[in-house]
């Protein structure tokens, strides 16, 4: 029975590998995890199944630091991107296979295109979902204050965009003062969602403190702009109870966080000239409205003063009017009043010349004088023979004296 020592078979496979697979391979698979040493990048690759996170394949691959310093010159920031746990990537590799250390990918090389690719597909069915959800407009409808002066700032602490940022405000010639508050958070990689939506949660504890929020970050690769497509940060955007600006600094290219925003400027600078902006056409619109509450209430002054003119004039006439008719009154009784008091008199004196003989008519004396007597019972008149008894005492007054009589008979008329 022949056998082999493991050295052997090792020596064996790494020879059957080296004939059969001596060029690179493009191989497609997921960053599963990474660590650095001494600028070597030794990189665990894993892949998993359609539409599960089932590990069905996994290899251990390494990042030679002088592959990592030529393959920065060409890639720049998007190498950085690429290097990201969780990544899908398509790398060129060699396949080696050591007597000791085993099967081994020797990085040379990424394809960007490829993870672009796979974030395009990914960031398309991120859209289709917020759109059946109706999200894509649901922060934009939150309203905005007329004046933004307590910003709660999302982004890095020494992000270049962010000192661009506090730059501008702080240069506005308008003489205007803001508070900002930084809540900090990365603005590129894995962990955008994570801490940015942490973050959001603090804010929205104290919202009230708070009349905008704004997510800047500086330039960067375009991968980088791949974090602000996570579906979870997306839909607390369009949920949050306070508008959200963004500013995260690529002129061309919009994240769906952009579509979701409230409003979404290009860069950090941007974001603070939308704000400078809105609380000057607050002031040109209070500005207007106290030119206007001027001129209306110069003009209300200008009108009643004209009615009052209008109403002293004719206070003027009226008064020399009515003093006219009293004097011509006056006049008149002064011409009338003799005659009428001469009249007056007339009359009265008339009136008692007849009530003067009306009285001496109606004077019991009168009567006397005339023949006639009055009789009289215990003080009283008597009228009839009836008031008179036989043998009562009775007293007639004549015009020369009296009389006392008894009553003998009486007879009726």
């Amino acid at each position: 029975m022949e056998t082999y020592t493991l050295f052997e078979l090792n020596e064996h496979i790494r020879h059957v590998l080296a004939l059969n697979l001596p060029e690179a391979l493009w191989i497609r698979c997921e960053i599963a995890q990474m660590n650095e040493a001494r600028g070597h990048f030794y990189i665990d690759l894993v892949q998993k199944g359609e539409g599960t996170d089932e590990i069905v394949a996994q290899a251990a691959a390494v990042l030679w630091s002088k592959t990592y310093r030529k393959l920065k010159q060409n890639l720049e920031e998007e190498l950085d991107f690429l290097l990201q746990e969780g990544i899908e990537v398509q790398l060129h590799a060699k396949v080696e296979f050591h007597e000791r250390y085993g099967l081994k990918l020797v990085i040379e090389n990424f394809d960007p295109a490829y993870t672009l690719g796979k974030l395009a597909l990914k960031r398309r069915e991120i859209i289709r979902e917020l759109k059946k959800l109706r999200l894509l407009e649901k922060n934009g409808e939150v309203p905005i204050p007329p004046v933004l002066q307590r910003i709660a700032v999302l982004t890095s602490a020494g992000a270049a965009g962010y000192q661009d940022y506090l730059k501008q405000l702080d240069a506005n010639s308008f003489g205007y003062r803001f508070s900002n508050t930084l809540f900090p958070t990365v603005v590129q990689g894995l962990q955008v969602e994570r801490e940015m939506l942490a973050q959001l949660r603090e804010i929205a504890k104290d919202k009230a403190r708070f009349d905008c929020v704004i997510i800047i970050r500086g330039g960067g690769a375009k991968l980088d702009l791949s974090a602000f497509d996570s579906l979870a940060l997306c839909k607390a955007v369009a949920n949050f109870p306070l508008p959200i600006l963004t500013g995260i600094g690529h002129e061309v290219d919009e994240t769906v966080l952009d579509m979701v925003a409230h409003s979404a400027l290009k860069t950090p600078t941007a974001v603070a000239d939308f704000i400078i902006h809105q609380n000057l056409q607050f002031e040109s619109e209070i500005t207007e409205l106290g030119l206007y509450l001027k001129n209306l209430t110069e003009q209300v002054l200008k009108e009643n003063e004209f009615t009052l003119q209008q109403i002293e004039q004719s206070v003027h006439l009226q008064s020399l009017q009515k003093i006219g008719q009293g004097r011509q009154m006056l006049d008149f009784i002064g011409q009338e009043l003799p005659q009428l008091l001469k009249y007056i008199f007339k009359k009265e004196k008339m009136q008692l010349t007849n009530l003067e003989k009306n009285c001496n008519l109606l004077n019991p004396q009168t009567v006397l004088n005339r023949g006639f007597s009055l009789t009289l019972k215990n003080g009283r008149a008597l009228t009839s023979p009836k008031q008179a008894l036989e043998g009562d005492s009775i007293c007639s007054i004549l015009r020369e004296g009296t009389l006392h009589s008894l009553v003998k008979k009486t007879k009726d008329a």
